[in-house]
């Protein structure tokens, strides 16, 4: 029986692998077929029978209606079914995961006799906690009586510290994870041998299986069509041409992973086309490759940027890129990853790394103990060794149990090892037992890697006695992990006028609990008028609030309450994240009432719209943007340059071929629906920088005011770092990202406000304070706003100081009345905004 869970699953959306701790090092298993990954593909036969993995990938294209793939993504999706049409069966994405889940048990099974019964189970960054959820019920359905969930790049940087020889005192590292169906970058941080993840950036719609389609549809469908022109065009809705196109699919993966080492592939074959085989033979260049991933790549590597921009980092901060994900072994992504200036690191294998980099992590991580029967006379000994560390005497202990035994005074445990690198024996001694059955003592480990320690009982005669934990280990790690889940999106708070209150903010160590104690209603509920009362609860790192999706809404009515509720009413909101990503109820308590609603948090998202509605809201798009070029029109090239972007990015194209695909293809609904709000969004920034020319003006005047500042009162270290920051801006500009820009200027101005004497920053808050409460009727803000300004003229800056705090309890607070838009604008429907300081 396995101390520590040591198994480690990447349950991919192409391809999944299980990889299992066997002394120091984490290897992976390989499937009956003798592959180190299983594909994530399900067929169903006609007599029900269900085959996982690398033995049914031809199902796909030669019986696509009872084969399943790419189904990952889609889980977490409400009354989401795949029909397998031989046996009339259905099963849900999480059923489908669970069926790969059992391969990857059978795999374990197989090579080690063992069944799986705990596991480490990567999930991408950007998973939403819905997902997250639906990915810990697959585990469960498959029998994995234990899941622990870690996120991919962190598990990919578990693997790539793990098998570093030397290890710096400080770095940051960027992991750069382009899978099958998601991208991820995240920043990591390591500091004395322990590492954490600093930031994330993400696109859950964003993986290779886009590269594979745009291929198909720019590249081999039309030389398909040119082979047989009296064929029928492939597509999707027609049911005599979709094994053609689940072929050419196969073939542009295997198209795609040719041309990492290659530039050009012949592909020769003979594909059927509505019952008749056309031959096929067309030369791929990686130049056509190229062409068609480039957007796609391009994307990915903005995100990078973003993520060292959250990070505040700039690419010379960073020492290497981590490269994980099969695509990420396209020549293309080694090209524009290289703009960035960083180092890339292709030391691992990519595919299996998320794989092998849990197992490192699973091996750090306790199995739950299950209370199995104990013969009798056996002593149970609750032992409480911690799994891995980085101490070379870690603290241990125990309890003793038996029914016979009440008081274990003169009873003795002793620990033993024999170090494996230099043969050293060492001893604990016997150490003695409380009354209780409780001991304590230190362990030795002398060097990196696993420890195996025997444990002696013996009894007040010294006699030994037979224990059911008569080994335990401890593994000495050189890097370690902070081992904490953080949250992958911001929870919040929709409040009246569509802004965000955040309750758990992106990045926040869970679990972790949120608290908006200040809110207050926008509107009066009466029971003489009616009126309904909604708080929803958002998940979504968008400024917006309807840009974000609703996991749970309180509607409050008035026969809810037990009297009238007055606008302006306050409003305590309360959720709690669990380390599994999971949304807890939250609640809502109303002090005026003294009433607790419950906000029950609802992790299914809803059923995927239908193709119609998506074409409507592409049309939407359309005239937004038209609106928005037409404003940008009388306001220079400076304003349009976000419309410029966007349209480089080529947005709308890939809506329009996403949308031609969704028509006929429920897997691709998915992708096309998140892509539309990822256009959206793109769409707000290019709105908001029609503002760029107000940005760019305050860009200088910081830039030439902090120069200022810094050269007149800065130390060399101080001018040094702010003419990074500078750079910086100026790159930030370039790129004419707004959040960035933004970011930048506050930098600028932190360094600035950093090299400022203390004193002169006192009299700068005071003066703006003096100027945003001029006027104010208040006795108080009257006596302290005349108590600073005398204060100025003695130079007193202690005095100064208190007046400062003082005042900041009455300066404004708050902004403009938010929340989800939708719901603001329905006629009595009240919302939640932010308290005003009083």
């Amino acid at each position: 029986m396995r101390e520590n869970v040591d198994f480690g699953i990447d349950l991919g959306t192409t391809n999944s692998a299980v990889a299992v701790m066997d002394g120091d090092r984490a290897g992976v298993l390989r499937d009956p077929a003798n592959a180190e990954f299983t594909p994530s593909v399900v067929h169903v036969s006609r007599s029900g029978n269900v085959l996982v993995g690398s033995s049914v990938v031809a199902k796909a294209v030669t019986d696509p209606a009872n084969t399943a793939a790419e189904f990952k993504l889609r889980m977490g999706r409400r009354d989401d079914t795949v029909l397998f049409e031989a046996s009339g069966t259905t099963m849900s994405p999480e059923e489908l995961s669970a069926q790969v889940l059992m391969s990857l048990r059978g795999n374990v099974s197989v090579a080690l006799g063992e069944q799986l019964q705990a596991a480490v189970i990567t999930v991408p960054a950007a998973f939403t906690m819905d997902q997250h959820a639906a990915t810990m019920r697959a585990a469960e359905l498959a029998g994995i009586r234990s899941a622990t969930l870690l996120q991919e790049p962190t598990a990919a940087a578990w693997a790539y510290l793990s098998e570093q020889r030397t290890l710096p005192d400080k770095a940051f590292w960027l992991v750069y994870d382009f899978g099958g169906g998601t991208f991820d970058a995240a920043v990591v941080k390591i500091e004395q041998g322990e590492f954490s993840v600093v930031t994330h950036a993400g696109d859950n719609a964003l993986g290779g299986k886009r590269i594979d389609w745009a291929l198909v549809d720019e590249v081999l469908k039309p030389a398909l069509h040119a082979a047989d022109p009296s064929r029928p065009v492939v597509s999707r809705d027609n049911p005599r041409t979709v094994g053609a196109l689940a072929r050419l699919k196969s073939l542009a993966e295997s198209i795609k992973i040719q041309l990492a080492a290659r530039t050009e592939v012949l592909v020769e074959d003979d594909i059927e086309v509505d019952g008749v085989d056309v031959p096929f033979s067309c030369t791929v260049t990686r130049d056509q490759l190229d062409a068609v991933a480039r957007e796609l790549v391009a994307a990915s590597v903005r995100h990078c940027r973003k993520a060292l921009a959250d990070a505040r980092l700039g690419p010379s901060d960073v020492s290497r890129v981590l490269l994980v994900g099969g695509t990420s072994k396209m020549v293309l992504v080694r090209e524009l990853l290289g703009e960035l200036g960083i180092p890339l690191d292709h030391s691992q294998d990519p595919i299996t790394v998320v794989a092998r980099g849990a197992a490192y992590y699973a091996a750090t991580v306790r199995r739950p103990r299950t209370d199995d029967h104990t013969p009798a006379g056996t002593v149970r000994l609750r032992l409480d060794v911690p799994a891995a560390g980085q101490d070379d005497d870690p603290l241990a202990g125990g309890r003793a149990e038996l029914e016979t035994v009440t008081d274990w005074t003169g009873w003795t445990v002793e620990l033993r090892s024999t170090d494996a690198s230099t043969g050293l024996a060492w001893s604990s001694g016997k150490v003695a037992l409380e009354s209780g059955g409780v001991f304590r003592t230190r362990l030795q480990t002398l060097s990196d890697g696993l420890h195996e320690f025997t444990v002696v009982l013996r009894d007040p005669t010294g006699t030994e006695v037979p224990t059911d934990s008569p080994t335990t280990t401890h593994r000495r790690l050189a890097a370690k992990g902070d081992g904490a889940a953080r949250a992958v999106h911001t929870v919040g708070v929709g409040l009246a006028n569509n802004e965000v209150q955040v309750l758990v903010a992106q990045g926040d160590e869970l679990p972790s609990t949120g608290r908006a104690p200040d809110l207050r209603t926008s509107g009066p509920i009466s029971h003489a008028d009616g009126g309904v009362l909604r708080i929803p609860i958002l998940e979504g790192n968008h400024e917006r609030a309807d840009r974000n999706r609703v996991v749970g809404v309180l509607d409050l009515r008035r026969e809810d309450f037990t009297r009238d509720v007055p606008a302006g009413s306050e409003v305590e909101v309360e959720l709690t994240i669990d380390a599994s990503f999971g949304a807890q109820d939250g609640t809502a308590y109303f002090p005026l009432l003294d009433q607790e609603f419950p906000i029950h948090v609802d992790l299914g998202r809803s059923a995927l719209p239908p193709v119609e509605e998506l074409e409507e809201h592409r049309a939407a798009l359309g005239r937004r943007y038209d609106d928005l070029r037409a404003q940008a029109a009388g306001l220079g090239p400076e304003a349009a340059a976000g419309l410029d972007r966007f349209d480089e990015h080529g947005y709308l194209a890939e809506a329009d071929r996403l949308l031609r695909q969704a028509a006929v293809d429920p897997d691709a609904v998915a992708t096309c629906h998140d892509f539309l709000l990822e256009v959206e969004s793109a769409l707000d920034e290019a709105e908001a920088g029609l503002d760029l020319p107000r940005l760019a003006d305050e860009a200088r005047s910081a830039k030439a005011t902090a120069s200022e500042i810094v050269s007149t009162f800065g130390t060399r270290e101080q001018q040094a770092e702010l003419s990074k920051a500078q750079s910086e801006l100026d790159t930030a500009l370039v790129d004419g990202d707004r959040v960035v820009i933004e970011r930048r200027i506050d930098e600028v101005w932190a360094i600035a406000g950093g090299a400022i004497p203390h004193d002169a920053r006192v009299r700068a808050q005071f003066a703006g304070l003096e100027e945003s409460l001029a006027g104010d009727p208040r006795p108080e803000v009257g006596r302290l706003l005349t108590e600073g300004r005398l204060a100025t003229v003695r130079g007193d800056v202690a005095t100064l100081e208190r007046v400062v705090a003082a005042l900041r309890r009455y300066a404004p607070a708050g902004g403009p009345d938010v929340g989800p838009a939708a719901t603001a604008q329905r006629p009595g429907v009240v919302g939640v905004e932010r308290g005003r300081g009083r």
